[in-house]
């Protein structure tokens, strides 16, 4: 092929690319259109205007749950009632006691002391256990031995003297409980009371030693009185005559 003829093929090639270039659609150059879905929402919203009708509420029901208490019980004071009459009645917690086929727990000795009446008084705390009755020993060559009910926690103890021991005992239809024992021991002196006792016997005497000495110096002042009106007599004779 001729120089000239390549020439102009080469141009005619060019310019047939341009044209095709030139001739693509606009939708092809162009970016893909995102479509947009729109859903339609009801709105409850309510016009200002509107009227709102409520209806009546429910009354409620109020539920009250009983707390359970404690009762009344002192291990240490005398029962004059039992826990569980007291606990039937009101609803109260009795202390938990063990059961009557175990043995009971020992009592605690809280004092022995000498009472106004001229008794020697044992008292004691009962065990959380079940007891039917207590036994008090006074150890010795004769083991004087008293039983007391299950409610009591104190009782008399003749014969006792200083420097003896006493032991309380718990007793179920299981046995024995351990002892426990105390040695009776002379009354301590009141060291306070004694010695209010002697100051105010001290101020008695001094307020009837001043008492007495008023009183004799009242009658010597009396008696004075009474020697020089008789020694005066009457002024107007004399041993010699009349003046």
């Amino acid at each position: 092929m001729l120089p000239g003829s390549r020439v102009a093929f080469l141009l005619l090639l060019l310019l047939s690319e341009s044209i095709s270039t030139t001739s693509v659609g606009p939708s092809v150059l162009q970016p893909p259109v995102t479509r947009l879905r729109i859903i339609a929402v009801e709105d409850d919203y309510e016009e200002p205007n509107s009227a709102t009708t409520v209806g009546p509420r429910s009354p409620r029901s109020t539920i009250t749950h009983a707390i359970p208490h404690i009762c009344d019980y002192d291990p240490c004071v005398p029962q004059t009632t039992p826990c569980t009459e007291i606990s039937a009645k009101t609803g109260c917690l009795c202390p938990g006691l063990t059961g009557s086929e175990r043995k009971p727990k020992a009592p605690e000795l809280r004092e022995v002391k000498l009472e106004q009446s001229g008794q020697v008084v044992v008292h004691w705390c009962a065990p959380y256990s079940t007891v039917t009755h207590y036994k008090v020993t006074l150890k010795g060559g004769d083991e004087q031995q008293q039983i007391f009910g299950e409610y009591l926690r104190n009782g008399a103890v003749p014969g006792l003297k200083f420097g003896e021991t006493v032991c309380v005992s718990a007793v179920n239809e299981a046995g024995d409980s351990e002892e426990s024992c105390a040695q009776y021991e002379p009354p301590e002196l009141d060291y306070a009371a004694l010695s209010a006792g002697v100051i105010g016997g001290v101020i008695g005497i001094l307020v009837l030693t001043l008492v007495a000495v008023l009183l004799w110096r009242r009658r010597s002042c009396r008696k004075s009185v009474i020697g020089e009106a008789g020694g005066l007599g009457n002024p107007s004779y004399t041993n010699d005559g009349v003046l």
